[in-house]
């Protein structure tokens, strides 16, 4: 499990807590929900990672991420949808995956721009492949079993290693440490143990053990979601160290670059400089 504590390390992607969020100025965001993850990249390409089984809200929450980048100053750019961790889909997650493509047809086909498709091998990549193919008849799509060739389709090959570095960090962590994490990005202030177990459904003495089999603990968790938001409040604001430290619950600048250090293996410092708005290109 170290690996994915390592490879979340390298990952520029930054957790964005909501889509108002994610559709703010451009940055390497990352919004992850349950079965999906919607991601973009300053570089101006985005794309979505599914994995699992979805399910009719899985796929209803899906479409409303996409409805709402597609109508934002970015939904023209490229984009990419991997669907090399999905295992099936259910009947009623198809229907509504078939009716929001038509319900969107005319808007969606008119603002999107041209979509790779990576998927994997086997029946079932098949079967979902030749679904989105058929449902998305009208795109500029393009259908690729290599990650290589799917970025090097969208004129984006310099952002491949970040993307597959994001998706190995999504699919190699167990389901109770991604909802442990979908449940801190969501919630607005820092919760407890005790109210991170409720929001679960589960006890914190379940919680720890099913955290502790994953390779990981509460303590950890909670620890990456300070970061998380720190990298944001670095990159979106002017606030000096303390106060963000403040506003986080940390206690002092010295603590925070002390947390930042053990997850980034950088400084909060380096961090913002790292991350400074580049100028456009012409």
């Amino acid at each position: 499990m170290a690996r994915t504590e390592n490879t979340m390390a390298r990952s520029p992607f930054t957790p964005a807590p909501d889509i108002e969020r994610f559709l703010g100025a451009p940055a390497d965001l990352v919004l992850v929900r349950r079965s999906f993850a919607f991601w973009e990249s300053r570089e101006r390409v985005h794309g979505t990672v599914m994995w699992g089984r979805p399910t009719e809200l899985d796929v209803d929450e899906m479409c409303g991420v996409w409805d709402a980048h597609v109508r934002s100053p970015r939904g023209s750019d490229p984009t990419l949808t991997d669907i090399r961790g999905l295992e099936s889909i259910d009947v009623l997650a198809f229907d509504r995956l078939l009716r929001a493509f038509a319900e969107h047809r005319a808007v969606w086909i008119a603002r999107t721009g041209p979509q790779a498709i990576l998927h994997g091998g086997g029946f079932s990549g098949a079967v979902i492949l030749g679904a989105l193919q058929l449902v998305g008849q009208g795109y500029r799509i393009g259908a690729f079993d290599s990650s290589r060739a799917a970025f090097a389709w969208l004129g984006a090959p310099q952002v491949e290693r970040d993307v597959e570095l994001l998706r190995a960090s999504l699919l190699e962590a167990p389901d109770i440490v991604r909802r442990v994490r979908v449940t801190l990005d969501e919630q607005p202030r820092a919760l407890s143990a005790r109210d991170l177990a409720r929001e679960l459904g589960l006890s914190v003495r379940s919680l720890q053990r099913h955290l502790a089999a994953a390779g990981t603990s509460i303590r950890e968790e909670r620890v990456r979601h300070v970061v998380a938001r720190a990298e944001r409040l670095l990159e979106g604001t002017q606030l000096d160290l303390a106060a963000i430290a403040a506003m986080l619950g940390v206690g002092s600048a010295a603590r925070l670059v002390t947390l930042f250090r053990s997850v980034r293996d950088t400084t909060p410092g380096a961090f913002r400089r790292e991350r400074a708005p580049r100028p456009r290109k012409p």
